[in-house]
């Protein structure tokens, strides 16, 4: 605990290190200021720290499991924090590198597990399957690559992934650009910085704080057990239309810190193809498709060897692990503005057939929500979202943990099946440019997919400061 305190006390002075000296009157904190036509800076840096802390009052909960949300009780708070450095170095024109170490401590509420969409996506990093110390987040190389048609030389491309703006979000995420373009990023990188993202759901940070409504639940995308991968990506720009692909390393077991080698029979495929359909960006469609190949464990070959005897009464997916299993599935995410209203709707499918391995334990999932400012409460600058979701699982899913089956996420033992469904409201509250408070209320009905336990409540708040 006094390397954790320790690691608290340090990203505490990084983040009001910059208060207590002279600003740089160059740039603003999250719109860096260049004069037109000059260099990138050669080496630019930034960091955030988020603090976010959860209870969940008692509920119902007549039995539970290896992997059931914990019954704590409202005197319980769970709070996990979480800080990125972030550096880059320019090469030479539209090519870049970017090194940032990661800290993420604590856990999340109910165990971290019991719910298929969980409350804290930031709980990830913090779980109780990975060592609480500093790592190397993401280490990358990117380089943009005027098409012709593109920009001129010497014009503002308002489409190049510059330094300084990658280094100003907080977040990372590759977002929508103009021009014409190819777009190569090679290193370790969440999956999630380039693909499914929603302005309108945002991110834990700033936003909702729930994990399968930030992101597609049902996407199965290849990381760690910190959400991290090694890969490559390539994009292709020609508005209104992107094209991004990308070749990934999956985990050597499911939910695991390390990665398998055998890359021939370890590995994921994604694509994506987003249209923006107004000049002003303020709506986009998003068609993913991926597959997962990794040594997995299936769902009904588990069950057979139960029922034959081969293993005890209750199935265990990971004695049917064999290599070179697929999964695979389908996603689509549509966001809109509307005024000072936005939008977002999402739908994902996958088969269902093996193992969850890498996000969590959802097989279908359907979301939604709007998000609108707080002008009218004098506040333009806040942020109140209202969002929801209901999961599923594919059949030979549901009869696992039916006949009391563990996953790496849910599990209470036995199963009442029925949807899992979450409604989640979130304020954000703009406190100066770089801090930022919010509060958030989940309720989630069926957790784990259970009719027998819950519903839940959630209460979170958050801070969030990125100087």
């Amino acid at each position: 605990m006094r390397v954790y305190r320790a690691l608290f006390v340090l990203g505490f002075l990084m983040m009001v290190a910059p208060y207590a000296v002279e600003a740089r009157p160059e740039e603003a904190p999250d719109e860096p200021v260049r004069a037109e036509g000059s260099a990138p800076p050669r080496f630019d840096w930034g960091f955030q720290a988020t603090v976010i802390s959860q209870t969940a009052p008692s509920f119902r909960s007549p039995y539970a499991g290896p992997r059931s949300f914990s019954n704590e009780g409202s005197a319980a708070w769970s709070t996990t924090i979480t800080t990125t450095l972030y550096t880059g170095l320019s090469l030479w024109k539209g090519a870049w590198l970017s090194v940032q170490p990661e800290f993420s401590g604590g856990g999340g509420p109910g165990g971290g597990q019991g719910i298929g969409a969980y409350v804290n996506q930031d709980a990830v990093k913090a779980g109780s399957s990975v060592k609480q110390r500093p790592y190397i987040a993401r280490a990358f190389f990117h380089q943009d690559l005027l098409l012709e048609g593109g920009p001129a030389a010497g014009g503002t491309d308002s489409g190049s992934r510059d330094l300084d703006a990658f280094v100003a979000d907080s977040n990372a995420r590759f977002g929508r650009a103009n021009g014409r373009r190819i777009e190569i990023t090679a290193g370790k990188f969440s999956m999630a910085d380039f693909f499914d993202s929603n302005e309108v759901a945002g991110d834990v940070h700033h936003r909702l704080m729930n994990w399968a409504l930030v992101n597609d639940g049902a996407w199965d995308y290849s990381a760690d057990a910190r959400g991290y991968t090694w890969g490559v990506v390539v994009g292709v720009f020609r508005d209104p239309l992107a094209l991004r692909v990308a070749v990934s390393a999956m985990p050597a077991v499911a939910n695991g810190i390390s990665f398998d080698t055998a890359l021939a029979d370890a590995h994921a495929e994604n694509a994506e193809l987003s249209w923006t359909f107004d000049a002003d960006h303020k709506g986009e469609v998003r068609v993913l498709a991926w597959e997962n190949h990794a040594k997995m464990g299936s769902y009904r070959e588990s069950l057979s060897r139960a029922a034959g005897g081969v293993t005890a009464p209750a199935p265990d997916v990971t004695l049917s692990r064999r290599a070179g299993r697929t999964k695979r599935g389908v996603g689509l995410n549509l966001q809109r503005q509307f005024g000072e209203w936005g939008g977002f709707l999402r739908a994902g499918w996958s088969d269902g057939r093996n193992e969850s391995f890498a996000y969590t334990e959802i097989d279908r999932t359907l979301s939604g929500g709007i998000a609108h400012g707080a002008g009218w409460l004098g506040r333009p600058d806040d942020t109140i979202v209202l969002a929801g979701i209901a999961s599923a699982l594919s059949s030979p899913h549901r009869d696992y943990l039916a006949a009391g089956g563990i996953g790496f996420q849910v599990g209470d033992g036995r199963l009442q099946y029925g949807y899992e469904q979450v409604l989640e409201a979130n304020y954000n509250a703009q406190v100066t440019a770089g801090v930022s408070l919010g509060a958030d209320f989940q309720r989630v009905w069926n957790p784990g997919y259970n009719r027998d336990r819950g519903p839940i409540s959630v209460f979170g708040i958050r801070l969030h400061l990125h100087p």
